[in-house]
């Protein structure tokens, strides 16, 4: 059954480089909104600076101190109050980046109008291992923040090391001991690790395993190393080429040691209580990106802010909504959408596809349908579907597809930018 996965991930690519092709938008992308939606909606707000940039992450980031912040936090404040003219409400709230935490006092601020504008309930935000002091953290917390989520990636130094990772935020050790003396400051504290590093061995894997076994956070996400063509050239000369037979058989080794102290929250967010994840996609059915180069889903439509920063700032200094792209997704389109990002949730109710399409799963997708359960990818218990072992694999080789599509679109939007200057 395994010869399957080098088929399905060239499958996967290819699926997911097709569904992701936008066309340019216009100044009315965003219609006001519904009245008669009472789905609940998470608001996604992207903070693009970091003190330095990483040479793995494709992500759209700009270093601190070389850009506009002052007018690019203005822009900010000013697209959210759009948002709430056209009667758009969040329950839940997700700032990403970048280093969301770079600038305190802009992030604060941003904290407090969102509250005072929107009925947030929820709020996870970002942030790095340097970090984690007590300034930043009593400010995060009383400010109402819900969730904190440290990018570590791995607690091997020789791995920090050659990710330039170990001069910024410190050995594996200190970061140990930071992360121990911040657990149950905030509901969740979220560790986010990557597998699958090139020189990343099975004995290094084990050894991160230990540490999370000691020290039992809230929360840990392990996301397999996604690598978008921007980045895949110089990742392979530094750190050699990825193998994914390597990252199934390290996938299996960490679900096995995961699920003894932890549940599933996705197949790669493991939990040990309910509580929001990185993949706010799979919590939400809907969320509005804000920010240069924030992605949102509504409407049947993922919108796409621009990547320019100052091109940001002049959009919505004209009262223009930002985005720069926007997809419109076909019925059969946001059928997969709804299947995948469920099911990477491990269990998708079979009543809510049809009260969503008026069609059964099995009929609408058949032949997917079929193919889970050809592979032993899924089972059945009652009205619910849930993903196998083996499924829950897939889904992750499927979901890193669909992450790398979005960083190539990414890439695509600031080559753009590149070229306009």
């Amino acid at each position: 059954m395994y010869c399957i996965e080098p088929l399905l991930n060239r499958f996967f690519r290819q699926k997911m480089k097709s569904v992701l092709e936008f066309d340019e938008a216009d100044d009315s992308s965003i219609p006001a909104h519904d009245p008669s939606d009472r789905d609940p909606y998470l608001l996604y707000v992207h903070i693009p600076f970091c003190e330095s940039l990483c040479p793995y992450c494709s992500f759209h980031r700009y270093v601190y101190d070389e850009q506009p912040v002052g007018a690019y936090f203005d822009a900010l404040w000013k697209e959210l109050r759009m948002y709430k003219d056209l009667g758009y409400d969040f329950t839940g709230m997700y700032i990403g980046g970048g280093t969301p935490t770079i600038d305190m006092d802009r992030l604060v601020e941003t904290l407090r109008l969102t509250r005072d504008m929107f009925d947030i309930r929820e709020i996870s935000v970002e942030t790095n291992p340097n970090h984690l002091v007590d300034e930043k953290i009593d400010r995060l917390k009383r400010a109402g923040v819900n969730r904190l989520s440290v990018g570590v990636q791995s607690f091997d130094d020789g791995i920090l090391k050659r990710i330039g990772r170990y001069e910024k935020y410190g050995s594996g050790e200190e970061i140990r001991r930071k992360l121990k003396k911040y657990m149950g400051v905030f509901d969740t504290l979220n560790v986010d690790l990557i597998f699958n590093i090139p020189v990343q061995t099975k004995e290094v894997l084990l050894r991160d395993l230990d540490i999370v076994d000691d020290m039992l956070t809230d929360q840990v996400t392990f996301y397999p190393l996604m690598t978008a063509a921007s980045v895949e050239k110089d990742l392979k000369k530094s750190l050699g080429p990825i193998s994914y037979a390597k990252e199934k058989s390290f996938y299996f080794i960490i679900l096995d040691r995961m699920m003894k102290n932890y549940t599933g929250s996705t197949a790669w967010c493991f939990s040990r209580k309910q509580a929001m994840i990185d993949e706010y996609i799979i919590a939400y059915d809907k969320y509005v990106g804000a920010g240069s180069g924030a992605f949102g889903y509504f409407n049947d439509c993922i919108y796409i802010n621009t990547f320019s920063i100052n091109d940001y700032i002049d959009k919505i200094s004209r009262q223009t909504f930002p985005v720069d792209k926007v997809k419109q997704f076909t019925e059969k389109e946001n059928m997969h959408y709804f299947l995948l990002m469920k099911l990477f949730g491990l269990e998708m109710d079979k009543r809510a596809f049809t009260q969503q399409f008026g069609k059964a799963c099995t009929k609408a997708l058949w032949l997917e349908s079929l193919f889970l359960k050809l592979s032993q990818s899924m089972k059945q218990q009652g009205e619910s579907l849930y993903l196998t072992n083996r499924g829950k694999y897939y889904w992750v080789m499927a979901m890193r597809e669909f992450f790398i599509a979005v960083d190539t679109m990414r890439d695509y939007c600031r080559n753009m930018v590149a070229s306009k200057a």
